[in-house]
């Protein structure tokens, strides 16, 4: 607060004490008062008055200045965080794409079945935004993983499974040091739990795992179904759906799979051919970062 302001504020309050002291001594004592003393008493009251009013009207400008520059700040901080944020983002997908371009068009097609999955069960568009984020990122960690075994064109040997079962941990430890994707993090930790609980890292069991991690369970297990492997064929999606259906209530959660015979397999055939065509997708992920804990 400046100094000037303030003086001028204390002198009108003094001013106007002393004013109304004199008066009242002179109404007690003296009870009649000459015009000219009511006069100048008048002048000073009312002098005293426009000074409170000035020194108010002068710090209710000041102060709204100060709240009109600290939001204008603020919105450029903001904006600066969130390209920062988008920067962040897309230096990780670059890099999985990268790493391995067949792996990032997989994240594509899983962002895309699950959020039609999700948004078909009528969860919110917060939630949809969520699950696409998910889908672009769950398999980051997989650029830690040597070709050797990524690319393996046989069996896995039991160390080889066990690194590749470490994936949804590295992934979480991944994105967890971004603080905006925090809220992703945990559907990519338990993204490979089983709905008879046999699935891994935690061994979590039926309505335990988070519902938007049961959605995307099923949406990634039919993307892989449906896509080349180098140790295996892609199957047909109508293969993939029957699939499935035969480990709803073992892998996957009944009302999950409910939802994605009511979706279809033509609308799945369909998103699918427009990833490969590149075709533009609901949720872009620089769009995404709205939906973190920025928000």
């Amino acid at each position: 607060m400046k100094k000037k302001p303030l003086v001028l504020g204390v002198m009108a309050v003094v001013i106007a004490y002393l004013a109304g002291a004199y008066f009242l001594y002179r109404k007690l004592f003296f009870p009649i008062l000459a015009p000219p003393e009511e006069l100048t008493y008048l002048w000073v009251v009312i002098s005293g008055f426009l000074l409170f009013l000035t020194f108010s009207l002068y710090h209710i400008f000041i102060f709204r200045r100060q709240l009109r520059e600290h939001k204008d700040r603020q919105k450029k901080n903001y904006s600066k965080l969130r390209k920062a944020n988008e920067g962040a983002l897309k230096a990780l997908i670059h890099a999985l794409d990268y790493r391995d371009h067949d792996t990032w068009d997989h994240s594509i097609r899983v962002a895309a079945y699950g959020t039609a999955l999700a948004e078909h069960m009528g969860l919110p568009q917060s939630e949809l935004e969520k699950i696409a984020l998910v889908g672009y990122l769950h398999d980051i960690c997989k650029i830690g993983v040597p070709d050797r075994i990524l690319l393996k064109k046989t069996k896995l040997l039991p160390e080889e499974w066990e690194m590749i079962k470490r994936h949804p941990e590295l992934g979480y430890d991944i994105i967890r040091q971004l603080e905006f994707l925090n809220n992703a993090a945990d559907i990519i930790l338990l993204h490979h739990e089983r709905y008879d609980g046999s699935g891994y890292p935690l061994g979590l069991k039926g309505e335990k795992i988070p519902l938007l991690a049961r959605i995307f369970a099923v949406a990634d297990a039919l993307d892989a179904m449906t896509s080349e492997r180098p140790y295996r064929a892609a199957r047909s999606m109508a293969e993939a759906f029957a699939e499935v259906r035969s480990l709803s209530g073992v892998q996957f959660c009944p009302k999950c799979v409910r939802a994605l015979d009511e979706l279809g397999i033509e609308h799945l055939s369909r998103l699918q051919q427009d990833v490969k065509n590149q075709r533009t997708m609901k949720f872009q992920p620089e769009d995404l970062v709205a939906c973190s804990d920025l928000s």
